[in-house]
């Protein structure tokens, strides 16, 4: 049973509150566009009755009205559940939903097992209305998704330079080429010569990039790529670990490794210690990302952080920006990254492995 006071607190409505606050009910509509219109002690003062009165805003509602259904849709890349497991993108989603709330905006997830089941619920979300833009997590070539919201004008912004389109497009990212560059100069200081690469995302961007950047460390330092060093593949299945164990079984094996991510360098460190291999008295590991895993992995783990929280922000901020008509031209932000150190890197000693 609903007693009189659920009832008052479900009829209360925005002319409650501009009564209340001595204001017009535009100026309380205003407020919670957080119209620039509106002074600074007017939104604080009406915020202040509309906390007092239990009033929430209906997003939806006033989106119809509006045509405007303050709806973001974040697009995951093409996964069996494992996206779900990558803290990356777990960090990645918790900050836009923050940044979303605080722009007055939702959220809604894009996902798909298949580039076609995914590319269908995206055109279900756009065509129905369901939302006012979408911010794709991820870049890759011949990407049937950002051929799509490209060619239906649709307002999108990307984490990750793109593969095409790049001067049309708002993106947030990371200097990707100079992180992968620091991660191997960072193992080349501590005298390190015979260095892996090794990741799964191949067909990324940002992994592309982070490939070119330990190719020219190893240049700079007038070192000779070996490209026995260099494996890239996705799972278990096609490889990666067979690869893994017969570069460390070879006869000149590396001495470190540019790890892809931190789940990746995780694997790295429960499978050389599989062979017998010591992190970081055999092999120094960095990765990248910054992510809870360094710290409950032993060795706790070396890794660049991206500052993930700050890019979820920068994006959220550029795309609403476009979304309300303040900004019109594509704009690019490269963010900084920094090297967090911890255990599983160790200076190369020249010690010949027991």
């Amino acid at each position: 049973m609903i007693n009189n006071k659920e009832v008052d607190f479900l009829a209360i409505t925005i002319k409650d509150v501009a009564k209340k606050a001595g204001v017009a009910t535009s100026t309380v509509s205003r407020t919670i566009q957080d119209h620039s219109s509106i002074s600074e002690k007017t939104k604080k003062k009406v915020r202040s009755v509309m906390k007092e009165l239990g009033y929430q805003p209906n997003l939806a509602a006033r989106g119809l009205v509006n045509k405007n259904m303050r709806t973001i849709g974040v697009i995951l890349p093409v996964s069996d559940g494992s996206v779900f497991k990558n803290p990356f993108f777990l960090e990645m989603i918790r900050g836009i939903s923050k940044a979303c709330n605080e722009k007055k905006y939702m959220v809604a997830l894009a996902s798909g097992t298949t580039e076609e089941e995914l590319l269908e619920s995206i055109q279900t979300m756009a065509k129905g209305g369901r939302a006012d833009g979408f911010i794709v997590l991820y870049s890759k070539k011949k990407d049937r998704v950002i051929d799509y919201l490209h060619r239906e004008k649709l307002f999108y912004a990307m984490i990750g330079k793109p593969y095409e389109y790049e001067n049309e497009i708002v993106y947030v990212d990371n200097d990707n080429q100079l992180a992968g560059k620091d991660a191997t100069d960072y193992l080349l200081a501590l005298k390190h010569e015979k260095i892996a690469y090794i990741d799964k995302k191949f067909d990324q961007m940002m992994s592309k990039e982070r490939l070119a950047g330990y190719k020219q460390a190893l240049m700079l330092a007038k070192i000779e790529m070996n490209p026995k060093y260099i494996i890239q593949g996705q799972t278990k299945n096609n490889g990666l670990e067979e690869q893994v164990r017969k570069l460390f079984s070879s006869e000149n094996p590396p001495t470190a490794i540019v790890a892809g991510d931190d789940l990746i360098a995780m694997e790295l460190i429960y499978l050389l210690k599989e062979i017998n291999l010591s992190i970081p008295e055999d092999v120094s590991i960095i990765s990248f990302n910054n992510s809870i895993f360094t710290e409950m992995v032993q060795p706790t783990l070396t890794s660049i952080d991206l500052h993930v929280t700050y890019l979820s922000e920068q994006v959220v901020e550029k795309l609403v920006d476009f979304i309300e008509g303040k900004q019109t031209l594509a704009i690019k932000v490269i963010l900084p990254h920094e090297i967090i150190e911890r255990k599983s890197c160790n200076w190369q000693t020249g010690e010949a492995r027991t």
